[in-house]
């Protein structure tokens, strides 16, 4: 018998542990995988993005559509708690542009380490290679999880925490067990979708883009989504990369997010990269024509060079389908507008995202509706609470969703230990 089992060795899972376990509670944690935090290992290319400097009313801004429901969680446990956390844990950290917190040692493996070693010297049990495959729940009330594995056994306990992630990089073991868990005893569930990562892109003479710009990166570019209408859905500035058949980048898999729902739901979408951010279209229309006039022995590949990098002249070529051989004394007004267009509006409509198998995060998830946000504690049945991605939370890049995993794992322990 214990006082509380874990069902999920991920961020929140292992906070929740160290919690639990300090405040002198009896703490199983039931893990599937072969090792306990894969993801966080792997999390941030390897850096770990722990949380964000920003203020309370700015971070929220950037926690999905319901941001109020993480204020009882970020109350008990923010931004400068957890860099104390894992500054008491050895773990120093440093703070980099945007107010992003990292370990000092640039190593997200520094950051599991921490965590592990905490409970491996504790009296913390670690089950891994065990699958729980139902919650025991009675009169309204869980009384503990049934795991199959190497030996299949009951464990009993009047608490439980799901902390068992969502579907994101399934590899980590992150494969939706704990939405599936959640719904057969009675949880609704909100449609899950691939969030934060890169976006499938239709060209105009097949799916993939010009191999002569896969993996090329610019900068300062400004990106906009809009429907089929015309009507912007939403915009970024910043970086983004071209792959084989789609884009990738910070202010990409930011889009990601937003456009998530409608994607899911076949509404047609299309990007569109503004190059040239710095100029106006009456400016830049002015330096081109200059350009053509001062140029007018040179072809039209050389004149691009004077705007674009030489992976996109490429790009432009293609998307436009002008000749470019063609002297620059001889476009036409109309091949002109093609250019500022391309330079200021290139367009590409957007025909997927690349999958759970390479999104940061999981959008949907265990109702928020039945979840008592003060308490973490299911609105269904007594005892079960939730922590992590399991819930219908996701958020932006730049440390936030590490902090909701933190902050949900910390108050979802407390709360176990107070209504003992």
């Amino acid at each position: 018998m214990y006082d509380l089992i874990i069902i999920g060795a991920g961020a929140s899972g292992l906070i929740s542990a160290i919690v639990a376990t300090r405040q002198g509670q009896r703490v199983l944690l039931i893990e599937k995988m072969s090792q306990a935090g894969r993801k966080l290992r792997i999390t941030g290319k390897g850096r770990c993005n722990l949380t964000n400097t920003l203020p309370l009313k700015d971070f929220l801004k950037h926690c999905g559509s319901e941001p109020r429901f993480l204020y009882p969680s970020f109350n008990q446990f923010f931004t400068k708690d957890v860099v104390k956390f894992f500054g008491d844990l050895g773990v120093k950290t440093v703070e980099e542009r945007g107010g992003r917190i990292f370990p000092q040692s640039g190593k997200a493996q520094d950051v599991f380490l921490a965590l592990i070693n905490e409970l491996e010297d504790s009296d913390c049990r670690i089950l891994k290679d065990t699958e729980v495959t139902k919650l025991i729940v009675e009169d309204g009330k869980i009384v503990g999880v049934q795991t199959k594995g190497y030996k299949p056994q009951t464990f009993k306990a009047p608490k439980v925490i799901l902390a068992a992630g969502g579907e994101s990089y399934p590899l980590t073991g992150s494969q939706g067990d704990g939405v599936r868990l959640a719904k057969e005893v009675g949880h609704n569930i909100i449609p899950t979708l691939p969030s934060l990562v890169g976006l499938k892109l239709k060209h105009y003479n097949g799916e993939r883009i010009d191999p002569s710009i896969i993996g090329f990166g610019v900068r300062n570019v400004n990106a906009t989504i809009t429907l089929e209408s015309g009507k912007k859905v939403c915009e970024e500035f910043g970086e983004l990369t071209f792959r084989e058949n789609g884009v990738e980048g910070p202010i990409i898999i930011t889009l990601s997010r937003q456009i998530a729902r409608l994607l899911s739901q076949g509404e047609r979408l299309f990007l569109n990269i503004d190059f040239k951010t710095a100029l106006s279209e009456q400016e830049l229309d002015e330096k081109l024509l200059s350009e053509l006039n001062i140029r007018g022995k040179e072809d039209l590949r050389s004149v691009l060079r004077a705007f674009l990098p030489h992976e996109l002249i490429y790009l432009a070529i293609y998307q436009t389908e002008l000749d470019p051989r063609k002297k620059a004394s001889f476009v036409t007004s109309q091949e002109r507008k093609e250019i500022l267009a391309f330079l200021k509006r290139c367009q590409f409509e957007i025909i997927g995202d690349f999958g759970f198998e390479q999104a940061i995060v999981t959008q949907g998830g265990v109702d928020l509706k039945e979840i008592n946000p003060k308490t973490l504690e299911s609105k269904l049945i007594k005892g079960l609470h939730f922590a992590g991605e399991v819930m219908d939370l996701d958020a932006d890049t730049g440390g936030f969703n590490l902090q909701i995993a933190f902050s949900t794992g910390y108050l979802a322990a407390q709360v176990a230990e107070k209504e003992d």
